[in-house]
C-alpha cells in the first residue's frame, strides 16, 4: 500500500509493549506511524503532524484518554482528526458511550485482533482523506464562484463604463458597441453552463457566431501539456467533443502560435497570415490557408486553464482595442465556466465515487459488526472462564499459604523443643541425694555455655532445695576469664541461695590456666576428684552413708554419665 494512500496514525498508549505491537502492524501494513505515551505528548503532536487517525488508550497515568480526547475536540485544529478508543475495561457500554459523546468515531476493546484493527484504521484514514479532499474542493468551488461573481461585477461594471465612453464617441463605433455587448451575453450564457461538454459545445458555437470564423478550437491545459479538447467549423456547423488530441506535430491548427500563447499568457491576433505568419506554421498554413488567426488565452485567477483557436477566412481589419479586450473578457468567463465545469465534473466523480465508498463501508462495517458481536460474545465467555480459573487459582493460593503456616509453625515447635533439649544435654543437673547435685561440664566452655550452666544450675537449686552443687570440669578442655569469671559468679549466686558451691576435676594444666587469669577461687571448694568431692558434699548435708544409699540409682546414673563422658 502506498505511504500517502495509507495515512498517518498517532499511536497514543503509555504501555511500551502495546505501543511496539501496535506500531508493529501498523508499519507493516503501510501506515506512517507517531507514537505518544502520555495524553500532553499526544496533543502536541497531533497538533505539529496533523495525522490522519488516532488510536487513543482510556486507561493512561497523568492524563487519561477520555481527557485527551476532550482536548483534542476541543481545538480547532485537531477538532477534526477521528480517534478511535481502545481500552481493556470490563465496563465497555459505559466507556463506549462516553468515548462516543466526546467525539470518537469508533471504540476497539482489548485484546483486538490485527484483521480487526486494520480494518477500521483503513475505513477511517481512507474516510477521513475522502472528507477533507471533498472539503477542499468544495472550497475550491467557492473561491471559483466568488471570482467569477467578482469578474461578473468588474466586467458589468466595465461594459458600463465602456458603454458611457462609446456613447460619447464616434457614431461609426455604435455597430462595434453593439457587437460587444452581444458578445458579454455570450459569455454569460456559458458561464450559467456547469456540466463540461455543455459547457464547450455552447462555446464553440457562440465563439463562431459572433467571431464570424469559419473554425474554431479549444485547448485546455492539462498535467500531461496542451491537448485539443473540442473543435467546431462553420460547414459543417458541428461540435466534435472529447477529443483529447495532443499538441504536437500533426495538429491540425498552428501549433507554435498555440503554444506561444500558452507560455507567455498573452492573447495574439494574426490578422494578415501571408504576412505575420510564424516560419514553423508555415507548411500548415500552406495547406488550410486561413487568412486570420486569433489566440485567445484563457485565465483564471492567474492559472492557465487554455487557449481559444480561432481561424477567420477574410482578412479582417485589425481588431479595435476595445473589440479585444470584449474578446479576452470572453476568454475570461470562458475560463471560469471551463473551470467550474472541470470542479463540477471532478466534483461528481468525488460524490460517485464517495458514495460508493460509503455503500462499501457500510457493508463493511455490518460485516465487522457482526464479526465484533460474535467476538464479543467469545471474549465474554472466555473472561467468565477466565474469572472462574482465577477463583479456583486464589483458592489453591490461599490453601497452600495456609499449609505453609502450618509447617512453618510446625517448624518453629520442632526447633524450639530440640533447642531446649540440647541446652539441657549441654549442661545436665543430675541429683545425688535429696541435698546433693552434680553439674558435669564437657568439652569448650564459652560464655554462652557458662550463662546456661549458671541459668541450669539456679533453677535445680531453687527447685530441689539443694544444699550443696558440685560442677565437674574433668572433661573441661578450653577455659576463658570470661568463662571463669561466670563459673565464679554462678558460686555466688548459690550461695545467696543457701547453696554451697564445690567446683571438682581441675586439672593441672586447668589449673595453671586459672592462676594466669588471676581467678580467686577463695570464695568455693575444690577437690581433685568428682569422688571426693561427694564425700565432702555429703558430710556438708549431713547425708551419710544412708542418704547415698537411699539415691543410688541417682549417684550410680550420675558416675555412668561421668564415665560415658570421660570424668573418671
Amino acid at each position: 500500500m502506498d505511504a500517502s494512500e495509507a495515512g498517518t496514525i498517532l499511536i497514543v498508549d503509555d504501555n511500551p509493549r502495546n505501543l511496539g505491537l501496535l506500531s508493529d502492524t501498523l508499519t507493516g501494513s503501510g501506515f506512517e506511524v507517531a507514537v505518544a505515551v502520555d495524553g500532553a505528548r499526544a496533543l502536541r503532536l497531533a497538533r505539529e503532524g496533523m495525522p490522519d487517525l488516532i488510536l487513543l488508550d482510556v486507561k493512561m497515568d497523568g492524563m487519561d484518554g477520555f481527557e485527551t480526547c476532550r482536548r483534542l475536540k476541543g481545538d480547532p485544529a485537531t477538532a477534526a482528526i477521528p480517534v478511535i478508543f481502545m481500552t481493556a475495561s470490563t465496563d465497555l457500554s459505559a466507556d463506549r458511550v462516553k468515548g462516543l459523546n466526546l467525539g470518537a468515531v469508533d471504540y476497539l476493546a482489548k485484546p483486538f485482533l490485527d484483521e480487526e484493527l486494520l480494518a477500521r484504521v483503513r475505513v477511517h484514514t481512507k474516510l477521513r482523506k475522502l472528507t477533507m479532499r471533498l472539503a477542499a474542493q468544495v472550497e475550491e468551488r467557492i473561491a471559483a464562484e466568488a471570482a467569477l461573481q467578482r469578474l461578473t461585477q468588474e466586467l458589468e461594471r466595465r461594459v458600463g463604463e465602456r458603454t458611457v465612453a462609446l456613447e460619447r464617441a464616434l457614431e461609426g463605433l455604435t455597430q462595434a458597441q453593439a457587437q460587444m455587448a452581444t458578445v458579454i451575453r455570450a459569455a454569460q450564457a456559458v458561464s450559467g453552463e456547469i456540466v463540461l461538454d455543455d459547457v464547450l459545445d455552447r462555446l464553440m458555437r457562440l465563439t463562431l457566431e459572433h467571431a464570424g470564423a469559419r473554425k474554431c478550437v479549444l485547448v485546455l491545459s492539462r498535467e500531461s501539456g496542451l491537448v485539443i479538447e473540442a473543435s467546431i467549423t462553420s460547414d459543417p456547423d458541428t461540435v466534435v467533443l472529447g477529443l483529447s488530441t495532443p499538441v504536437g506535430p500533426g495538429a491540425d491548427l498552428a501549433v507554435s502560435l498555440v503554444e506561444e500563447v500558452a507560455s507567455s499568457r498573452q492573447s495574439v491576433f494574426v490578422w494578415d497570415t501571408g504576412r505575420d505568419a510564424r516560419p514553423e506554421d508555415a507548411r500548415y498554413l500552406a495547406g488550410k490557408g486561413p487568412r486570420s488567426i486569433l489566440c485567445l488565452a484563457m485565465m483564471c485567477q492567474g492559472e492557465l486553464i487554455g487557449v481559444l483557436y480561432i481561424e477567420g477566412d477574410a482578412a479582417p481589419e485589425p481588431l479595435l482595442a476595445t473589440q479585444l479586450e470584449t474578446l479576452g473578457l470572453l476568454a475570461s468567463q470562458a475560463a471560469v465556466a471551463v473551470k467550474n465545469a472541470l470542479l463540477y465534473g471532478h466534483l461528481a466523480d468525488m460524490t460517485s465515487e464517495l458514495r460508493r465508498s460509503n455503500e462499501r463501508l457500510e457493508t463493511e462495517v455490518a460485516r465487522q459488526t457482526e464479526e465484533l458481536r460474535q467476538t464479543n460474545e467469545r471474549l465474554q465467555r472466555e473472561l467468565v472462564e477466565r474469572a472462574r480459573a482465577e477463583e479456583e487459582r486464589a483458592r489453591a493460593e490461599e490453601e497452600r499459604a495456609r499449609a505453609e503456616e502450618e509447617r512453618a509453625a510446625l517448624q518453629a515447635e520442632v526447633i524450639d523443643a530440640q533447642s531446649a533439649r540440647l541446652a539441657e544435654l549441654s549442661t545436665p543437673l543430675i541429683p545425688i541425694t535429696d541435698h546433693i547435685m552434680v553439674m558435669p561440664l564437657i568439652g569448650t566452655i564459652d560464655s554462652a555455655r557458662a550463662e546456661q550452666a549458671l541459668e541450669a544450675a539456679l533453677n535445680g537449686v531453687q527447685a530441689n532445695r539443694a544444699k550443696v552443687v558440685i560442677i565437674d570440669v574433668t572433661g573441661v578442655t578450653v577455659l576463658d576469664s570470661a568463662v571463669a569469671s561466670t563459673l565464679m559468679s554462678t558460686a555466688t549466686a548459690l550461695r545467696l541461695l543457701g547453696s554451697k558451691t564445690v567446683i571438682t576435676g581441675i586439672r593441672a594444666e586447668l589449673a595453671q590456666t586459672l592462676i594466669d587469669l588471676g581467678v580467686d577461687l577463695g570464695a568455693v571448694v575444690t577437690k581433685g576428684t568428682l569422688q571426693s568431692g561427694i564425700g565432702y558434699a555429703l558430710r556438708q548435708a549431713g547425708d551419710g552413708v544412708a542418704g547415698l544409699h537411699v539415691n543410688g540409682n541417682s549417684a550410680r546414673n550420675g558416675g555412668a554419665a561421668g564415665r560415658r563422658n570421660g570424668h573418671y
